[in-house]
């Protein structure tokens, strides 16, 4: 197995700089997403098919009303007591997670973390929380290509594209949309348009497309009528859809990161079991915002749902949603706001046309161009939005007055009511209540913060480099023993000891080695804090990475690390 992997690093060495290389690695990272999408789906579906009426994975409107209560109640208590034991930071998943491992430390991602993402949101959608697929399949198709740049120890920027392919993958093999899995892997994760990002990501998409075909077949996920092109005379409705779709964006991110901000001291075991106490609660108003809910959104294209069950139905999805993704349910937020803008959209569309019978259009035209909006501004994404609309129709007709909406929707939200993305908003507020983890080594050594007055030496060294060593008043002495870096203070040096020697013996006793390692600089202050904290070593060693050569930045020691906390904001514990 060892070998094949060397045959692999070797043959993979150039890929980046080289298209070709970077375009079949991206075929591989479809590959592993989509596997790992697949089985998560699968494993989903059947699990809803064996205890949901007429094995119906979306039908739990049928249930008992005490089953509606009591199941997401049982399933916030299951995921309580496994995220109870689970270390906090291992706790953290989804596309905010990605991203910030994505910035923060080159796009390596936990294992631990991923697993947690898997069981999480497993259990989460089965035990109908309203929560959504697509979020957590961006963080398992992420991880997936995080993973083929670890097994081939492939460099920094490589894994970033290979990331962002994993999580095309896994938005194409989830809703068999691989436009917009494109799309959001460029706009939302890699913020960046080359050839050389986005030929290896449309080819992950498509890989990843044909799978999940293969195995859940081609028929689109969501059921529509077919429109025709609306009139002209329609601008106006279309307009105040986007307007009022805009609002809901921002009341429905603001509500999440209100209960995300208020209960984040509270235990993991009791937020869980809270979020599915109420989202049981809300599934006794309205049963149909249990789960995923995309028999929900079919229903409001096909105009099958009367104004009060729209009303319902929006209420308190979006409350379930956002007070359950904000308690801390391992589940997307993506899925559901398709949801929630479809019911608003519909909502509109049902008063548009009761107002002016002879001029609107079906509800349900207002109800595909509402998921779009909604998704658009909630996520500051609108040709994502776009993209996934019309691969989810299927429909032409609905590229314009989707343009429409979704773009007065993304400036409501984002210019009138300067709301963020609430990827951005989640992140700037995870920051903000923990600003010294995201200072980064590489950060430090910008700031001149880490110690560059080293020389790395030979055990058996020669005595003139010592004493240049000590005539350019350098600090640390750096060699090498059993591939771990040991240090030595050039202050403890008695240079009387070794005046008359041409060659000097540094594991001679009367020099006082210290024990050190080496740390990667895209780890985080906190981080190096528990580096120590773990170990009895002196300092820590700070490597980059160079064209495949791992270099040292810098030394960190004890002192400077507390020396640089008492001058700073930053306040981490020891």
């Amino acid at each position: 197995m060892n070998n094949l992997l060397n045959v692999f690093r070797a043959i993979f060495k150039h890929a980046k700089t080289d298209l070709l290389h970077l375009c079949l690695l991206g075929l591989i990272s479809g590959i592993f997403a989509a596997i790992v999408i697949v089985l998560f789906r699968f494993l989903i579906e059947q699990a809803q098919s064996h205890f949901l009426p007429n094995n119906n994975p979306e039908n739990y409107e049928a249930l008992a009303w005490y089953l509606i209560f009591l199941l997401p109640l049982a399933g916030g208590i299951l995921l309580g007591a496994i995220f109870h034991f689970i270390p906090a930071e291992h706790r953290q998943v989804g596309v905010v997670h990605t991203l910030e491992h994505l910035k923060y430390h080159n796009g390596r991602l936990p294992l631990i973390n991923f697993l947690a993402q898997f069981i999480g949101a497993a259990i989460s959608i089965i035990f109908g929380h309203s929560v959504g697929r697509e979020g957590p399949s961006v963080h398992l198709g992420a991880g997936s290509g995080s993973f083929v740049a670890y097994l081939l120890n492939l460099p920094d920027s490589t894994r970033r594209i290979l990331l962002a392919c994993g999580a095309a993958a896994a938005i194409a093999a989830s809703f068999n949309t691989p436009l917009a899995g494109v799309i959001f892997a460029l706009e939302v994760i890699l913020l960046e348009y080359t050839v050389r990002s986005m030929m290896p990501i449309i080819i992950a998409s498509l890989t990843a497309t044909l799978i999940s075909r293969a195995v859940f077949g081609s028929e689109a996920e969501l059921v529509s009528p077919v429109f025709d092109s609306l009139s002209l005379a329609e601008t106006p409705a279309i307009i105040i859809n986007g307007l009022i779709i805009g609002l809901i964006s921002v009341a429905f991110i603001r509500l999440l990161l209100a209960t995300t901000s208020k209960s984040k001291n509270f235990p993991i075991f009791w937020r869980l079991t809270l979020a599915g106490g109420l989202t049981g609660l809300f599934g006794l108003a309205a049963p149909e915002i249990l789960s995923l809910g995309y028999d929900t959104l079919t229903a409001s294209f096909h105009n099958q749902l009367a104004i009060t069950a729209l009303l319902s139905i929006l209420i308190f999805k979006l409350l379930a949603t956002a007070i359950g993704l904000g308690l801390g349910l391992p589940g997307g937020l993506i899925g559901p706001t398709l949801v929630i803008g479809g019911v608003a959209g519909a909502l509109v569309g049902t008063v548009m046309q009761f107002i002016f019978p002879e001029s609107t259009t079906s509800p349900g035209l207002y109800a595909m161009i509402g998921m779009g909006a909604m998704m658009g501004a909630t996520l500051q994404a609108p040709l994502a939005a776009l993209m996934a609309i019309f691969e989810l129709t299927l429909n032409p007709h609905i590229i314009l007055p989707g343009l429409i909406t979704i773009v007065v929707a993304s400036l409501m939200a984002s210019e009138i009511l300067k709301q963020p993305s609430i990827f951005i908003s989640l992140m700037r507020a995870r920051t903000k209540s923990d600003e010294q983890d995201q200072v980064l080594l590489s950060t430090l050594a910008e700031e001149h913060k880490l110690n560059q007055q080293f020389i790395i030496i030979p055990d058996q060294c020669p005595a003139d480099i010592l004493r240049q060593a000590i005539a350019q008043k350098c600090q640390w002495l750096v060699m090498m023993k059993n591939h771990k870096p040991v240090l030595l203070s050039v202050a403890s040096l008695n240079y009387d000891s070794f005046s008359d020697q041409n060659i000097v013996n540094l594991n001679d006793s009367q020099f006082l080695q210290l024990s050190s390692q080496f740390v990667a600089d895209s780890i985080s202050f906190e981080q190096a804090t528990e580096q120590f904290n773990d170990s009895e070593i002196a300092a820590l060693c700070v490597q980059t990475e160079i064209d495949g050569h791992k270099t040292i930045l810098g030394i960190l020691s004890r002192e400077d690390m507390s020396n640089y906390v008492a001058s700073s904001k930053y306040q981490p514990s020891f």
